[in-house]
């Protein structure tokens, strides 16, 4: 069995020979960098200018500038509505926010300066001053520090009810405008002028300024927004654009092209003239792909490690491993308790979650490429400068030493908690709704697996509903029309709040992950919002964290992702960071593809 035992990131290294150089591999690596490490981080390097886009000196860069991906239909183009990861991949690079996250030479993440010319933070740490750079959006029009109020301010319209409103709830009286309890005059955001942007937080948040590379944030066009159609947010002809690309096509549920924005503010530092994605969903079409040079970049599934690990070793492709900051979970529907009326007794969601035997599922599933998750905070967060999982352990391990998957003790615990509902203990006269849209062979896989544990373990029946497409599964998910369902979250900087934040009551996206309440979660919680001593808030994410999923089983973790990258080797300064989108390519260049 894959266990995890190092407080580092799981790293896997390789060396591949890259035109000539030797080139290596390590948790998080930009894609022609040298040298390896076993320390992933967020370095906040906000006041120097990035210089990622520069050729290595040995590149003769190709004439085709075209780097070719795999393609995830976006829901949305606005930015302010974005959730899937989907929706950061592409927003990231056609618009631009106060920073961008690169990897650098040592693999850590480093947030840079983008629109952010520079900033100061007073002493008290409540005020933030940023200085705007001269850029402009793709009608001509200059980027203002208004734009950015105009976006926090709609971020956080109630009316809206936008997922990730809550990402604003440090700034002054932001909660309390999304709550109707403020105006949004007394929001503290302000432009002091076109070029300077004021925010003043409530309290002091060390991990502000990384929250701020997060799309949610970028500026938006309220006079293009308001004159737009029905359909502005999936309609690229109604879109202005501000980074370093632009779209130039979207075939819906197939393609889409981005093309060199001309006007971008380091415009000559963008060597790609084109990004092509293509959808590709089952593993084998994608290793085809990749084997024949039409696909540049693909994280490889169980089935095809080892194989792309040979032409990893063969100078073909450059191979990154990283245990990332994401979880995938099993939410219960505890709106109204589901289908089956079940799903608010937290005893009957322990034992759905220690029927699950996450070592032997990520070795059936995922061939042990995967981490088994007894917590929802991933290994690689950090509080402070120490990785919050190398000192709390996970809070699911010893409940699951103590069930040792015995089906008796699973199906007692499962009773005691229907004789709670005032149910019939009869486990065979249960039936419990898993909702899903899983086609390929591993999702399959999963939903097999998931269906013959409950069953084996527990004794009662699981009625697994493939939706035909994500627009059915959203019907169905917010018609409460299930008692379970799959979901995962990557985070998007590095600090474990922002797993914690996702189950207060009332959080934009507690509602999609099946809707987790609880007052002593909310109680503990609040104690963040004046605490910034690094040991006591790890104490206190641990205590929510228990809370979570051990004590209340609010949720049902499953594994942490290690993703297995696979990159062309002439894909030269990738970066692959580990918060925010998959792929940061805006610097990155092609330079040896028909060698």
């Amino acid at each position: 069995m894959f266990k995890r035992k190092s407080k580092l990131l799981a790293v896997l290294l390789t060396f591949v020979i890259v035109a000539g150089a030797l080139s290596g591999c390590s948790s998080k690596n930009t894609a022609n960098t040298s040298g390896n490490t076993e320390t992933a981080g967020d370095n906040v390097d906000g006041n120097k200018e990035s210089s990622t886009g520069d050729a290595s000196a040995e590149d003769v860069l190709d004439a085709d500038q075209t780097l070719n991906l795999k393609f995830d239909e976006p829901l949305t183009l606005d930015v302010s509505d974005v959730r899937n990861s989907s929706e950061f991949q592409i927003l990231s690079q056609v618009q631009e926010g106060l920073f961008r996250t690169f990897t650098d030479e040592n693999g850590n993440d480093v947030i840079s300066n983008a629109g952010a010319e520079s900033y100061e933070v007073s002493e008290d740490g409540l005020v933030y001053t940023f200085k705007l750079r001269d850029y402009k959006w793709s009608d001509g029009v200059a980027v203002t520090a208004g734009q950015y109020v105009d976006s926090i301010h709609r971020l956080l319209d109630p009316e809206k009810a936008f997922a990730y409103s809550f990402m604003a709830y440090d700034i002054l009286n932001a909660e309390k405008f999304y709550n109707g309890e403020a105006k949004a005059e007394d929001v503290g955001v302000k432009a002091l002028d076109d070029k300077t942007l004021e925010i003043t937080l409530t309290s002091p948040t060390p991990y502000f300024v990384k929250k701020l590379s997060n799309v949610c944030f970028y500026p938006v066009r309220l006079d293009v927004i308001d004159k737009g159609s029905e359909t502005y947010a999936t309609s690229i002809a109604e879109q202005v654009y501000s980074g370093p690309f632009t779209i130039s096509e979207w075939v819906k549920e197939n393609s889409m092209v981005l093309v060199k924005n001309p006007d971008y503010w380091d415009a000559e530092n963008v060597k790609l003239q084109k990004v092509v994605f293509t959808a590709a969903e089952e593993p084998s079409t994608q290793s085809l792909l990749l084997e024949s040079k039409q696909l540049d970049i693909a994280e490889a599934s169980a089935d095809y490690v080892d194989k792309w690990k040979q032409l990893a070793e063969a100078g073909q492709l450059t191979y990154v491993s990283a245990t990332y900051p994401s979880v995938s979970f099993i939410g219960f529907n505890q709106h109204t308790g589901g289908k089956s009326g079940l799903m608010n007794n937290a005893k009957i969601r322990l034992a759905l979650s220690l029927a699950i035997d996450r070592e032997e599922y990520n070795e059936l599933i995922f061939n042990g490429i995967n981490v088994p998750a007894y917590g929802i905070l991933p290994f690689s967060l950090q509080v402070g400068d120490t990785e919050f999982r190398s000192v709390v352990e996970e809070p699911l391990k010893v409940l699951t030493e103590e069930y040792n998957n015995d089906a008796e003790k699973l199906q007692t615990l499962f009773k005691e908690g229907l004789a709670e509902e005032g149910k019939s203990t009869d486990l065979s006269q249960i039936t419990l709704t898993f909702i899903t849209t899983g086609a390929t062979v591993e999702e399959k896989s999963t939903q097999e697996y998931y269906k013959q544990k409950w069953e084996e373990k527990l004794g009662i029946k699981i009625d697994i509903n493939v939706l035909a497409d994500r627009s059915t599964f959203v019907t169905e998910r917010d018609g409460n029309n299930y008692d379970l369902l799959a979901n995962g979250w990557n985070g998007d900087y590095n600090d474990p709040m922002t797993f914690i934040d996702l189950w207060i009551t009332g959080s934009g996206y507690a509602k999609y992950f099946g809707g987790y309440h609880n007052d002593d979660y909310d109680r503990i919680f609040e104690s963040l919002a004046t605490e910034s001593d690094a040991d006591k808030r790890t104490q206190i994410y641990a205590e929510l964290e228990k809370n979570l999923v051990a004590d209340n089983a609010g949720v049902l973790p499953l594994y942490y992702t290690n993703k297995q990258i696979f990159i062309q080797s002439y894909v030269k300064n990738l970066s692959t960071p580990l918060f925010g989108t998959n792929y940061e390519f805006s610097r990155a260049y092609i330079a040896g593809r028909d060698n």
